[in-house]
């Protein structure tokens, strides 16, 4: 009977306004791109990302995230660079600058970056899966400073499967007749970054101007419900520093704050550690929701693995055994052959 009763809780959420927002990531500072369209071709290779979230474990239609993203840099001369590490054998970061290794040079222009990124997200009966690609200008402001601006656009489908709404007394047979209803809507995001070799600040705002669309039952010539869903523009704001105690150490103190449109303000605090560039550790807090611990391996030039664990500390931590997230990292045309991501920490 306790399943049920949970199931129809997260079923409800679809079922009563249709409100949908986009998925919680734990490892967001390690994907920037998932929330600011900027980030596309921060890097100096293809930086290609696949996630899986497992939102509170054992707890029945909880969220369930899948995603594959990939940006890259078009036209970016090497030595515009906010950290490239040609010296393979030691991994020393270096900032290039303008002002000094190239002094007297002409003012090099800024590059471009593009990138997509594939989105599943299941929540009880509710599934959004979502195709976006974006567009970004990274334009230098000093010898090791730039300014990127970015937007994306796609599309995401919206999906009801009644079959999943499990009722255990005097279900609505004419709700559960409606079957699968689906609804595509496109969707428009922008951000900007600020960045150098040790800090960003990053804003952005997604799901912008459209805001209800109606499902529909290609089964059916007339729904026994009229549905209406209805998207809310989220907002991020980000910050990081990245403090060197010495050549084998660095602290990554960073944040994030989200405001959803008909929801109160969240924030995140995080803080990281990174050993020699390899292995890295850290821990962040979720205002009301959650405790993260979090734990990574820049592996090679060519793959990084980084895992996370969600202890809640909201009133579903009586049900649920906590969050799984799992990201996986690979660096395509990696020509420096770079381990540890020079801008996304």
């Amino acid at each position: 009977m306790q399943k049920y009763i949970l199931t129809i809780i997260f079923t409800s959420f679809s079922l009563v306004g249709f409100a949908q927002s986009k998925p919680q990531y734990s490892q967001y500072m390690m994907n920037s791109y998932l929330i600011n369209p900027a980030v596309s071709g921060i890097e100096d290779y293809i930086d290609v990302k696949t996630g899986y979230r497992n939102q509170w474990t054992d707890f029945p239609g909880a969220p369930v995230t899948y995603y594959v993203s990939a940006n890259m840099p078009i036209g970016k001369p090497d030595r515009t660079s906010t950290g490239a590490t040609p010296n393979i054998s030691k991994n020393i970061r270096r900032p290039l600058s303008l002002s000094t290794e190239f002094r007297g040079a002409p003012r090099v222009p800024g590059h471009h970056g593009v990138g997509i990124v594939f989105v599943s997200d299941h929540i009880g009966a509710n599934t959004q899966n979502s195709l976006t690609t974006s567009y970004a200008y990274h334009i230098p402001i000093s010898g090791t400073m730039k300014l990127a601006i970015g937007a994306s656009g796609g599309i995401t489908q919206y999906g009801l499967d009644f079959s999943k709404i499990q009722v255990k007394d005097n279900p609505d047979q004419a709700i559960l007749a409606s079957g699968q209803l689906t609804a595509i809507q496109p969707n428009i995001n922008v951000g900007a970054w600020l960045y150098s070799r040790h800090f960003f600040l990053g804003i952005s705002a997604n799901q912008l101007i459209f805001d209800n669309f109606n499902y529909q039952n290609k089964a059916q010539a007339v729904s026994p419900y009229s549905w209406l869903g209805t998207t809310y523009t989220h907002y991020f704001l980000t910050a990081g520093y990245r403090y060197e105690i010495n050549d084998e150490w660095a602290i990554i103190p960073s944040t994030m704050i989200k405001r959803v449109n008909q929801a109160p303000i969240s924030y995140d605090i995080n803080l990281k550690a990174i050993h020699k560039d390899r292995f890295w550790f850290g821990a962040s807090y979720r205002h009301k929701d959650a405790v993260v611990g979090l734990l990574g391996v820049n592996i090679s030039s060519f793959i990084n693995l980084g895992y996370s664990y969600d202890f809640t500390l909201s009133d579903i931590r009586e049900r649920s055994k906590g969050s799984h997230e799992v990201v996986v990292g690979i660096m395509l045309n990696n020509r420096h052959r770079i381990v540890c991501p020079q801008n996304i920490w």
